[in-house]
């Protein structure tokens, strides 16, 4: 891409430029020294890394009474942490996600969380000429579609309640569950079964089956579906669709150190 390209946003590429001269080397850096070595006026660089500071991106820090010396903040960890669970997942997830969506001919998806939404870090499609339009980083409410509602299902009754308290659950469609008794009421009956079910509510006239993933520890970590239009999920198909969704879930599950009781 050349460097005059419209679609850069030039203050935000030289505030971002501004972090490469965090190093493992060198992980605090003064104002004066970033600005002398970016060539970027002292003032320009102090509200850029102002703005990094009171987002999380950046820390100040006092280092033998030095003043204006910074190092990289606590929200690169949190994303981090985010970006190498993810890999991990979707490396294991991967060779059962094929082979679910290879047995069923359907799009097969896998979301992990990201605070108090689900996010979409890996999608197979199908051969059929009809599919979803879910696209990978695509952000979701809990409340809707298998995928995302089977993570918060099995997530513990403290951390619903709190993504439940801090966000406003979304209505796709028509189908969308927004009523919180109702919403815990469905979250009780997927416990029991194992999986979860939705019947167009992220998008009309779609099913999705839906199954956690489990750490070594127990804890819900992701989550795996498998959806398409619903001419396609009929009831003579339905059972095969929940046991092998189920089966993939299960076995990524126990590739993670899984030991179910």
């Amino acid at each position: 891409m050349a460097e005059n390209d419209h679609s850069i946003n030039n203050s935000l590429d030289k505030a971002l430029g501004l972090l490469k001269y965090f190093t493992v080397e060198n992980p605090v850096r003064g104002l004066s020294e970033v600005a002398r070595l970016s060539s970027i006026p002292k003032a320009t660089v102090y509200r850029l890394f102002n703005t990094f500071e009171k987002n999380g991106y950046l820390m100040k820090v006092d280092i033998r009474g030095k003043q204006n010396q910074y190092k990289l903040g606590i929200k690169f960890l949190e994303l981090g942490t985010i970006v190498s669970e993810s890999i991990e997942i979707k490396e294991v997830a991967l060779p059962f996600m094929k082979w679910l969506r290879d047995e069923l001919n359907e799009d097969v998806q896998l979301v992990i969380r990201e605070k108090n939404h689900a996010i979409y870090i890996e999608k197979l499609i199908c051969t059929h000429p009809i599919r979803l339009f879910t696209k990978i980083g695509r952000t979701a409410s809990f409340n809707a579609g298998a995928c995302p509602r089977a993570l918060l299902s099995f997530l513990e009754d403290d951390e619903i309640k709190e993504i439940l308290d801090s966000e406003n659950l979304i209505k796709y469609t028509e189908n969308t569950v927004v009523d919180e008794d109702r919403l815990w009421e469905v979250i009780r009956e997927s416990r029991k079964k194992g999986y979860t079910i939705s019947l167009g509510e992220m998008e009309p006239q779609t099913i999705g089956v839906g199954a956690p993933i489990f750490d070594y520890t127990g804890k819900v970590i992701a989550s795996i579906s498998t959806a398409g239009p619903e001419l396609r999920f009929k009831k003579e198909r339905f059972d095969i669709i929940i046991e092998k969704t189920k089966k993939a879930a299960g076995d990524i599950s126990r590739q993670l150190g899984y030991i179910e009781k």
